[in-house]
């Protein structure tokens, strides 16, 4: 049941992220058409994208919400990795793209209309990052990793589209056209360090990374709060999407009998997956003196 809320509304801020975009891509190609600005010509090629990977975060928060089936007994989790990272990739050829238009500019100067444009960019800035906030504060509830990147893409168009406005407002002030072209380079460098920064959050869960360390102290927390719990090894932990995939060994207290043993066990899952919601939990558990004795014969430990 967590997991359809969470779907539901990863698809809906999706949907809003997409609307939010369709209309700032057509302020910006009028924009860039009516000012003759490459920078906001450049921007509205950025744009056209963004609505691209929304429409593409759509598709994949669909396919990640299917069940597990016998070819994917894990879910469909890294579909968002997959979507994250290609939509990271696109994010750098876009901002190549921006620096060798703007390189282009510095060796050719053209005259600008840049107080339309500056209209146009100022009007992008704003929206994107409203919908960013609300993005990103929506979830850290939902942890959605095609979420997080379309957070991103909107804070870094935002962030392009202001290096865009600083240029032409300086543009208006000095009559120095370049200032148009430099400022452009400068926060397509920016973006490009940012979208390197979430290409490696998006491929860390994708070659199976370990949870945070924060969250394997309070997982431990969790086992700790148990007397009988006498130990625990061979912890694993991963996270694929928005969903944790926790197993581990657990020792008990010899003394529990099978019934108290298996009351503790269901106990021990339950609170972990109220601790980490939406998440597979799959516990090996052991009597603690048993499996001392165990490996002490077999390992020599």
């Amino acid at each position: 049941m967590v997991r359809s809320r969470t779907t539901t509304g990863s698809q809906r801020l999706a949907a809003v992220a997409l609307l939010s975009t369709v209309v700032v891509v057509g302020v910006k190609v009028v924009t860039a058409w009516v000012s003759g600005s490459v920078s906001a010509l450049g921007e509205a090629l950025q744009s056209s994208a963004d609505v691209l990977m929304s429409v593409l975060t759509l598709v994949v928060l669909r396919v990640s919400a299917l069940p597990p089936d016998r070819e994917h007994p894990y879910g469909h989790g890294k579909a968002e990795i997959l979507s994250s990272a290609f939509q990271m990739l696109l994010i750098l050829l876009t901002s190549v793209f921006i620096i060798w238009a703007a390189y282009r500019r510095l060796l050719s100067p053209e005259s600008i209309r840049w107080d339309w444009a500056a209209l146009g960019m100022g009007y992008a800035v704003i929206s994107n990052l409203i919908v960013a906030r609300h993005l990103t504060q929506r979830n850290r509830e939902l942890e959605s990793p095609s979420l997080a990147a379309e957070s991103l893409h909107l804070r870094t168009d935002a962030l392009m589209s202001g290096g865009v406005l600083v240029g032409l407002l300086l543009v208006g002030m000095t009559g120095i056209e370049a200032i148009d072209s430099g400022v452009a380079i400068l926060f397509a460098l920016v973006a490009m360090s940012l979208a390197f920064r979430q290409l490696y959050a998006s491929l860390h869960p994708l070659m199976d990374g370990a949870l945070p360390e924060d969250e394997i102290r309070r997982l431990e927390t969790a086992l700790n709060l148990h007397p009988e719990v006498r130990g625990f090894h061979n912890l694993r932990a991963r996270k694929v999407g928005s969903r944790r995939f926790i197993e581990l060994h657990v020792m008990l207290d010899d003394d529990l009998s099978f019934i108290e043993a298996h009351d503790l066990a269901e106990e021990i899952e339950r609170e972990l997956s109220q601790e980490f919601p939406g998440s597979q939990v799959s516990i090996h558990y052991e009597p603690h003196e048993a499996e001392l004795e165990h490996r002490k014969k077999e390992h020599g430990e």
